[in-house]
């Protein structure tokens, strides 16, 4: 668990590269937050959203921009050329462009290599309702311990926390202990906030992955300049995604992006 210096050191750090962040001494958090802890950081302009309806929602904007969607439909093939890429599908058409982007989550494809990426299983439960016992502003919290705790409220006051993270994928043995890791949740739970009703509503289980830098990785695969990947591992999708949009954006356009060899695929 990172102590009161390291998190000052790091606040101080995210302020120098122009990130917003506060650090809160340990009076400080009890008398804001309720929560007894050394210190902690307080980031600014962060949210929350339904992926669902975004996904839906850029669907929709891209097809009032003449995108075509091709559902259902499953790629099968991938051949590219120095003009382009061809994609042959299932049951559908075969579909050719001048670049593809490969945004298949922790799906990967034969073709993207797999080195310095892992797939791990991660659990969560929710609460109650709860609205008059939520906490200043909602704030989203994420607590830097190993294994990592993550808490944040619902739109309807229910607490969802999460994390309990083990370095295996097999779904029943994961499922299988979906009882044992919400009931740990839910004690990690009540002792940051006493207060809560930490009844077990929902549990769940599923994948997560990470990569050994903690970084995404974005770019073209190696070897293939006109197929792109974009793999946003961990917990920071939509920054990840934003960085991943201007990354791949550019190296279509030819230009060249000063930040692209931090996410790039390494040899």
């Amino acid at each position: 668990m990172l102590g009161a210096s390291d998190l000052r050191g790091e606040a101080e750090a995210r302020r120098h590269a122009g990130i917003g962040a506060s650090y809160l001494t340990r009076e400080m958090l009890r008398t804001e937050f309720g929560i007894d802890r050394a210190g902690a950081i307080l980031s600014h302009d962060n949210l929350a959203l339904d992926p669902r309806k975004l996904t839906s929602g850029l669907f929709l904007q891209a097809l009032k921009r003449k995108a075509r969607c091709y559902v259902p439909a499953e790629a099968i093939a991938i051949e590219d050329d120095r003009s382009g890429v061809t994609v042959a599908t299932g049951q559908g058409p075969t579909i050719r462009a001048r670049h593809l982007v490969l945004t298949t989550g922790y799906e990967l494809l034969d073709a993207v290599p797999a080195r310095g990426h892992s797939i791990i299983s991660t659990w969560a439960i929710a609460t109650p309702p709860q609205p008059r016992k939520i906490w200043p502003r909602a704030a989203m919290i994420w607590e830097a311990s190993d294994p990592y705790l993550y808490i944040r409220a619902t739109a309807d006051g229910r607490v969802i926390c999460g994390g309990e993270d083990e370095d295996f994928t097999d779904e029943q043995r994961r499922n299988a202990l979906t009882s044992k890791k919400a009931i740990v949740l839910a004690k990690k739970l009540g002792r940051v906030f006493p207060k809560l009703d930490t009844t077990i509503e929902f549990a769940w289980s599923g994948s997560f992955g990470s990569t050994i830098t903690g970084l995404p990785i974005i770019g073209s695969l190696p070897g293939r300049p006109r197929v792109h990947a974009v793999m946003g591992y961990g917990g920071n999708g939509i920054v990840f995604s934003q960085i991943a949009s201007e990354l791949v954006s550019t190296s279509i356009a030819g230009k060249k992006d000063t930040d692209a060899a931090l996410f790039a695929f390494k040899a």
